[in-house]
């Protein structure tokens, strides 16, 4: 069994440009900081609902939302992901 499993990051929203600079933000702090994360944009309404993301775009770590309504910084992201 692996020590350390690859975690998921979803990126949460139907497509718009904010969503698509968050995704980029987030690749961005996952490959600069060679992080075990992999990352994935998600536009499924029902994934949001599930997820109880009540504003886009949102970012997900592990089915927990750390982020809604607004584009994170890269160092805010850093901050976050370092803490779990």
């Amino acid at each position: 069994m692996d020590a350390n499993p690859v975690r998921k990051i979803e990126v949460l929203g139907p497509g718009c440009t904010r969503c698509k600079e968050t995704f980029r933000v987030v690749e961005h702090v996952v490959e600069t900081g060679k992080l075990p994360f992999t990352v994935e944009k998600v536009e499924s309404m029902d994934r949001m609902i599930e997820l109880g993301l009540l504003a886009t775009p949102g970012v997900a770590v592990d089915g927990k939302v750390v982020f809604s309504g607004r584009i994170p910084k890269a160092e805010e992201l850093r901050a976050v992901l370092a803490a779990l």
